[in-house]
């Protein structure tokens, strides 16, 4: 699955709650479902429906950045 897949704001949660692994995001943030809002936990359960598909290979080639809503979740270069 192409990192362009995911909404900024699910890279932002997943970059709160990353692991080193796929499946230890995965049960942080279903640790943090209960503390959730209702906007918040819908972007949670979506991402991590995705994250669910991801081999770890995969995990371990994306980049999950904190980003701004308007960076889209690109890092821009600087110069």
């Amino acid at each position: 699955m192409p990192i362009m897949d995911f909404t900024v704001e699910e890279m932002n949660l997943i970059a709160m709650y990353k692991t080193t692994t796929a499946e230890g995001t995965l049960m942080n943030i279903a640790a943090a479902y209960l503390y959730m809002d209702d906007d918040i936990l819908t972007v949670a359960e979506v991402a991590a429906k995705k994250l669910a598909v991801l081999t770890d290979a995969e995990f371990s080639a994306l980049s999950f950045v904190p980003a701004d809503e308007t960076d889209e979740g690109v890092e821009h270069e600087k110069g």
